[in-house]
């Protein structure tokens, strides 16, 4: 098809965004003329800060992913309802921030050009980071200023620490409901996401699909004018990250909805993971989890939309994980797909129960994710619980214990040679010891049950409803051979890390 020569300083480029947050990225310097196909309405040059191009970076307006050429440009027809361009950031250059601290890799279009051009300079690291750890960020979801500012307090204070502790390179999702649906706060915990002092990424969750008037379905279009692209990925070593937003609204109300995609999603994953080589490493980081497909409307008999044909994309690569919040509970669970094992993580959140305690509902304390990646392999994961040390992974109980607030709380188990504990980032490959007077007793026996401590403080005390009374697979008991004995818990992750308790909550 016929090329023609397009000139910079004759074409108009938008580098605005919704709100004073938007960062700005700078355009290639110097600016220079670039050759694409008359036919194409998005274009431009990525280079490095010196100038060169950068082959090979995979650009999207939201709905398609072309990579630059040799000469360092790309170019597309562009979507109608595309609102953005971005770039997926190769693992060999710096993820920029903005000055509010959030990652500057997209720009708002303007849309009333017929013809944009958008340049990206890149700025090249030392070495590409093979080693690193991504910190998730469950449900920050403050409804209230004061909970946006427990948020930052309590959460990012913690976040900035462990990031600052960390002797390799550390990013960060947040992983939707980053409020409690107030728009007005959605730009005050984007700065809050700044002050980690890594680039830490945000997606959206339920809680973010806006009300607009009683016949317009919710959807993220606010979420996306203060935080920019919903879909959209980046790369660092040789890891492929993915963020989506898997949160379909049916109608007005705020409950109903479903997770899954749309063809459109499904397709623009397809186009992006086609660029990334099958020995890499991919996670995929959404809000509402995979696991057992989910949706709010039993009516919704289409709910679980692409989740399998998804799962089969990610069984294609070296190493697969799924990141996830939403059920404000810690759960390890494992998909299995083409002989693959797929581990979703399902993060407890960084409001608890709703910012009305220090605890999930199912006793997880409020926290997050922290996983270690070394090359194309997930070879730690652990959960940091905000205001503990890192050893702090088991809660104890005598199972003889009632709970009281207001009515009276029990476990299962209720004897009282019996222990109880809540073991909230448990795994299949993890065991659980008991000592008595410091010789090995036994191993505690896996159960499902409420953390009836943490049902009367949300229930009884707190007087919340009963949908606070949750129970969770991550629940152990055992019956001890002399109950007057010091007794020690002793659990052991995958990883051969050993985690103490020897303090009983009552």
């Amino acid at each position: 098809m016929r090329r023609a020569a397009l000139v910079l300083a004759l074409l108009l480029t938008t580098a605005c965004g919704g709100g004073e947050e938007e960062p700005r990225t700078p355009p290639a310097e110097p600016p220079r003329e670039i050759e694409v196909d008359a036919s194409s309405t998005l274009y431009g040059f990525v280079g490095d800060t010196a100038g060169n191009p950068v082959e090979g970076v995979v650009v999207s307006d939201g709905f398609q992913c072309v990579a630059t050429d040799a000469g360092g440009v790309y170019e597309m027809k562009r979507d109608a309802a595309a609102e953005y361009v971005c770039y997926s950031v190769p693992a060999e250059f710096k993820i920029r921030t903005g000055h509010d601290g959030y990652p500057d890799f997209y720009v708002r279009l303007d849309t009333s050009q017929q013809k944009i051009r958008q340049d990206f300079t890149l700025e090249r690291l030392a070495g590409v980071e093979r080693n690193f750890r991504l910190i998730c960020i469950g449900d920050p979801q403050p409804a209230k200023a004061e909970e946006a500012t427990r948020f930052e307090r309590e959460a990012m204070v913690d976040v900035r620490r462990t990031a600052t502790a960390s002797a390799v390179p550390c990013y960060g999702v947040a992983l939707g409901d980053i409020t409690g649906e107030k728009p007005d706060l959605l730009a005050g915990v984007r700065r809050s996401l700044g002050t980690a002092g890594i680039p830490v990424f945000a997606l959206p969750g339920n809680h973010d699909k806006y009300k607009v008037d009683d016949a317009t379905p919710r959807d993220a279009s606010y979420f996306r004018y203060t935080m920019g692209p919903v879909d959209y990925s980046f790369n660092r070593g040789d890891v492929h990250v993915v963020s989506m937003d898997n949160v379909i609204h049916s109608c007005k109300a705020s409950a109903d909805y479903e997770g899954g995609f749309t063809a459109a999603q499904y397709a623009w994953l397809k186009q992006d993971l086609s660029f990334v080589p099958k020995d890499k490493m991919v996670i995929l980081c959404v809000h509402i989890p995979f696991r057992g497909g989910w949706g709010t409307n039993s009516a919704h008999a289409d709910a679980d939309k692409y989740y399998d044909e998804v799962l089969d994309l990610l069984s294609q690569y070296e190493y697969a994980a799924i990141m996830s919040a939403h059920t404000h509970s810690n759960i390890n669970y494992i998909h299995r797909k083409n002989g693959k094992e797929i581990f979703e993580h399902v993060t407890g959140t960084t409001c608890g129960a709703w910012w009305r305690s220090t605890v999930c509902t199912e006793g997880t304390p409020i926290g997050f994710g922290l996983y270690r990646i070394d090359g194309n392999r997930m070879e730690e994961w652990a959960y940091r619980s905000v205001r503990h040390d890192e050893q702090f992974q088991i809660r104890l109980y005598r199972a003889s214990d009632t709970f009281v607030g207001g009515a009276k709380y029990r476990f299962k188990q209720t004897g009282a040679d019996q222990i109880v504990a809540n073991i909230w980032n448990w795994d299949p490959s993890w065991t659980v010891n008991v000592y008595e007077n410091d010789v090995l007793s036994g191993q505690m026996t896996r159960n499902s049950d409420i953390d009836a401590w943490t049902v009367a403080y949300h229930i009884g005390l707190l007087n919340n409803t009963d949908s606070y009374r949750k129970s969770s697979d991550h629940m152990f008991h055992y019956t001890l051979k002399n109950p007057a004995a010091a007794v020690r818990v002793e659990a052991i992750d995958r990883f051969g890390n050993k985690y103490e308790q020897t303090v009983f909550t009552d």
